[in-house]
């Protein structure tokens, strides 16, 4: 089947269907307006450390046995600086774990692998095992950050991985952002997690938080200025982060087609950009973040199946569209060299419908998931880790603004700069 359009049809249709597709390039307002707006957003990232007096925060079940996580601790500052990808050091950040920000509450269940998570719904007691992949669902989940703060509600998956013949539980998690309060009043967004949890119960890895901030409640340009090494982290992982988008408008978006040449979802093709995130309360302890971009460092080509003329959900907080995934990434120097690539794949996403302030009509999403890492090349040969995407788009025009995540066990450090 070709993917190339014919004079009357969307660009990726073909067949019976074509007359009845959006396109997905079409402007309702001009690229440069819609990618704007999508940018203008809000991002914490901060690193969560259980607290250290808690021996175990096991939740166990009638017969004993451990069904979950009562989490509870603290948000430190975290800077993922990641370098310009490199043919003999690879691709590399350093993990700068700052002063603490605020602090966390969560309590994940064990659920089955068919479970249906809501807010309303209690899960059945479900036993923990840590030789398995697991989903889990996360209630009564609080964070707070001085005088702000929000509720939050998710679902996640525990990865176990064997490397370097020790044993660690990884997890990654999506969840959305409820009944904001402060500086968060009124904002809608998503957050995710990745990290590990230890054999106490506890969790330790990344929250990253992104809502939409048209007003700049929280978003600043201002110079927040770089994190402090404050505390060392234990764990054995390492984090880099890094933007996604079109290069330009005339990157077009084609559709993906399914059985009976009906759309399952859509292929688009992002440059990779080193993305600066910084959080801090500041002086006045109230909480600012900024975000600036800089080069190019590869790209990435993705195939995403979800039907959005048949998304199967509202899309909305409670409701949410689901969808996966097939991405490659892949990293180059200065000179335009491959350094590595990478594969994330599997998992679970979650995909919300947005407006955008000040552009009525304009269709707009916005998607969390998590994914593991798989069929790295170069640097990235024999990768293990998980990976997070938290992304805003724009449909017709087809405008995104990414944030990638990826949470690799790294025992040797070697995708750790000093």
């Amino acid at each position: 089947m070709s993917n190339q359009p014919g004079p009357n049809q969307s660009p990726g249709a073909t067949g019976s269907a074509a007359t009845a597709l959006p396109d997905l390039n079409a402007e309702t307002y001009p690229f440069s307006v819609v990618q704007h707006l999508i940018d203008q957003a809000a991002y914490i990232n901060a690193y969560a450390v259980c607290d250290a007096n808690r021996t175990n925060a096991h939740i166990q079940g009638a017969s004993g046995t451990n069904i979950g996580f009562e989490l509870k601790g603290t948000l430190h500052r975290f800077d993922i600086n990641v370098e310009i990808p490199a043919r003999r050091a690879g691709v590399r950040a350093a993990n700068v774990v700052g002063r603490s920000i605020g602090e966390f509450t969560h309590r994940w269940l064990v659920i089955p692998d068919d479970f249906a998570a809501a807010p309303d719904r209690s899960p059945s007691p479900t036993v923990l095992d840590s030789a398995r992949s697991q989903r889990f669902v996360m209630e009564d989940g609080v964070f707070k950050f001085n005088e702000s703060g929000f509720r939050g509600f998710g679902t996640g998956v525990t990865y176990p991985v064997n490397s370097n013949s020790q044993q660690h539980l990884l997890t990654a998690a999506v969840g959305e952002v409820l009944d904001g309060y402060g500086r968060f009043e009124g904002l809608e967004g998503s957050y995710l997690l990745s990290g590990e949890i230890t054999e106490q119960g506890a969790f330790e890895g990344n929250l990253q938080v992104r809502v939409l901030d048209p007003r700049g409640q929280i978003r600043t340009d201002s110079d927040l200025g770089p994190a402090e090494g404050i505390i060392e982290s234990s764990s054995n992982l390492s984090y880099l982060i890094f933007r996604g988008q079109k290069k330009n408008e005339n990157v077009k978006t084609t559709y993906v087609f399914g059985a009976g040449g009906m759309p399952a979802g859509f292929k688009l093709k992002q440059e990779l950009r080193i993305v600066d995130l910084h959080s801090n309360l500041g002086r006045s302890r109230r909480l600012r973040s900024s975000v600036s971009l800089g080069q190019v460092i590869g790209w990435m080509s993705s195939e995403v199946f979800l039907n959005i003329l048949n998304p199967g959900a509202p899309g909305t907080s409670l409701a949410p569209i689901p969808f996966n995934s097939y991405n490659v990434f892949t990293f180059t120097d200065n000179d335009g060299n491959t350094v590595g690539s990478f594969t994330a794949e599997g998992g679970e996403g979650r995909s919300f419908n947005v407006k955008l302030a000040g552009a009525p009509g304009q269709q707009a999403l916005r998607f969390g998931a998590f994914q593991t890492l798989t069929k790295g090349t170069g640097c990235f040969e024999g990768v293990r880790g998980v990976f997070t995407d938290n992304s805003i788009v724009g449909v017709a025009p087809h405008v995104t603004s990414t944030l990638y995540t990826a949470c690799i066990c790294d025992p040797e450090g070697k995708y750790r700069a000093r």
